[in-house]
């Protein structure tokens, strides 16, 4: 960008507007305070030289009043007595000179120098005519380049032309004036100045303000659909500029997250539908159309490799809908008959030892549809791995403590475990199948990830991730303790969901009675493992009370499980025991 063009942005941009409009309320506002104080100085000055212009009239005559101290008070005959004595007192002094007139008489002025000199031509040759009988009158004229103030008194003893006389006082009102207007332009000066230190101190502030602002134009031009990795510096702050310089982080985080999952989806679906769709092109060039058993043996194939890769577009299609907002609604929902419905659903997935070890009791608030989906893609993945003579059990359990302490009870307890945001809600699927060994827990969760005794078995290696994405969605966890050749028990760590991030309680008894009858959302079209067959019944379950859940790792550290990283949601520990 040349010079222009950054001269051009910067004046359009809000830095210099918001500094204009500033200073021009600034400038404003200094103008008509400069404005106002000169004309009430001036107006001030005006009222003060007239009262000082009147005061000799007053003096005047309050000396006639007292009579003429020659003659023992008696009242003065002769103007120019009276003039004379007035006269002798002095001149006013300061901006201020007197001078007295009498008509077919002379000029009487103090002995004292003045500071305007009266006795001229352009006063007594007009002064007769400027005044008014009995009255006294008030005029700016011009003496020797001085603009001077007249207060013209009409004075006599008598009737009469011969005892008419004037009083003449004089006030140098330009010099004061002057004075005035000089003030005026130090205002003015100090006023521009002030505006210039305003906006130079405005444009440094303004900037270290705005600095979150052009950090952000400059992210905004700079992010493309290549690179959203650009983040703009927080400030130290919380005023709106931090606020919005977070927001749009957040934003930029989002799409990113968004556009990864995009990215991800072309690459896996593009990676995974390349192998049936050889396997399609291959049974196709090799079509006898002439032969009607082989078009039947192949269309059988043709369709059995269709539907995996629906499945495995829609398992795609799941992952890459599960960061999204809207991906759970989480509602009210019974926490054991939840679990029982689940293990009515998971029956018919083989012939195993089907078992519910504990009931927690009270509400959750999840979604109902999503959270089914999870238990039974765990149930299907512990069929795989199992024989008929292995248990498969499904149980759940509340949580309070950080240590894992369980707690359990009925509606004495529910309403309790459920108002407390604390308190999590652990559901395992347990079996006593093959295992996993231990280099394999972390990779199973990843798309298409499969343990290396999972080679022979069939399944895109997205299940588990599922479970995970679907945990992650509710706030929680994966928890995963497993050892080869003695089994496996998946669990899913869910918060209460008693208080939303306000912090508030949904208490209401609708939600209380929809959670107790088990009428959490459910949408049609179930996104669940694939069950095919007729059903098959589960061997009834005897024998003692079921022990409840372990919520420590028994490994040999006798330690809690460590989660596998903070941003995974999954936690992964080693058990050395046999079946749960």
């Amino acid at each position: 960008m040349n010079a222009a063009g950054a001269l051009r942005t910067e004046i359009h941009s809000v830095r210099f507007r918001l500094l204009a409009t500033l200073l021009v309320f600034m400038a404003v506002g200094l103008f008509v305070a400069g404005a106002a104080t000169h004309a009430a100085q001036l107006k001030s000055l005006n009222d003060r030289v007239n009262a000082e212009l009147l005061q000799p009239r007053s003096n005047l005559d309050d000396l006639a009043s007292r009579g003429s101290p020659n003659n023992g008070g008696a009242a003065y005959t002769s103007l120019h007595d009276l003039f004379t004595t007035y006269l002798r007192n002095g001149a006013p002094g300061g901006d201020e000179s007197v001078m007295t007139m009498v008509r077919g008489g002379n000029v009487i002025l103090p002995r004292a120098k003045q500071a305007t000199n009266l006795n001229t031509a352009a006063v007594t040759d007009h002064v007769w005519d400027w005044s008014v009988p009995g009255q006294t009158v008030m005029r700016d004229i011009e003496l020797d380049g001085r603009q001077v103030r007249l207060a013209i008194t009409s004075v006599s003893l008598a009737r009469g032309r011969q005892d008419q006389g004037l009083l003449i006082a004089s006030s140098e009102i330009g010099a004061q004036r002057a004075e005035v207007f000089g003030s005026m332009w130090t205002f003015a000066l100090a006023s521009l100045v002030t505006l210039a230190l305003t906006g130079l101190v405005g444009f440094l502030v303004t900037g270290r303000l705005l600095r979150p602002v052009r950090r952000l134009r400059e992210a905004t031009e700079a992010t493309t659909f290549e690179d959203l990795t650009k983040r703009v510096e927080v400030p130290d702050s919380t005023d709106d500029v931090a606020q919005l310089a977070m927001n749009f982080n957040r934003m930029l985080e989002r799409l990113e997250s968004g556009f990864d999952n995009q990215r991800r989806f072309v690459h896996d679906a593009s990676h995974e539908l390349r192998t049936p769709m050889t396997i399609i092109r291959g049974y196709l060039e090799l079509l006898r159309a002439g032969d009607p058993d082989d078009v039947d043996q192949t269309r059988m194939l043709l369709l059995d490799e269709l539907d995996r890769m629906q499945v495995l577009v829609d398992d795609l299609l799941l992952l890459a809908r599960s960061g999204r907002p809207d991906f759970v609604t989480p509602a009210w929902v019974e926490a054991d008959d939840l679990l029982e419905d689940v293990l009515n659903r998971v029956r018919v997935l083989g012939e195993r030892q089907w078992h519910l070890d504990a009931k927690p009791g009270g509400l959750i608030r999840v979604d109902r549809r999503r959270l089914t989906q999870a238990l039974e893609q765990l149930a299907a993945n512990a069929v795989k791995y199992t024989s008929e003579s292995d248990r498969i059990s499904v149980g759940g359990a509340w949580v309070e403590n950080d240590d894992g302490t369980p707690q359990s009870g009925r509606a004495v307890v529910v309403r309790e475990l459920a108002d407390s945001a604390s308190r999590e809600l652990e559901i395992w699927v347990s079996d006593t199948g093959t295992g996993i060994p231990a280099d394999d827990h972390e990779r199973i969760f990843e798309r298409f990830g499969k343990g290396s005794n999972s080679a022979a078995s069939e399944g895109s290696g997205l299940g588990l991730s599922i479970v995970k994405a679907i945990a992650e969605a509710h706030g929680g966890s994966v928890l995963l303790e497993s050892e080869e050749g003695k089994g496996s028990r998946f669990v899913l760590r869910i918060p209460s969901g008693g208080k939303d991030a306000g912090g508030e309680t949904d208490d209401s008894p609708a939600a209380d009675s929809a959670g107790r009858s088990g009428s959490g959302t459910e949408a049609p079209g179930f996104e669940g493992p694939a069950i095919r067959g007729p059903a098959v019944r589960g061997p009834a379950v005897k024998g003692p009370a079921a022990k409840g859940p372990r919520h420590k790792g028994t490994g040999a550290a006798g330690g809690k499980p460590k989660p596998a990283g903070p941003a995974s949601g999954i936690e992964l520990a080693t058990r050395a025991g046999g079946t749960p």
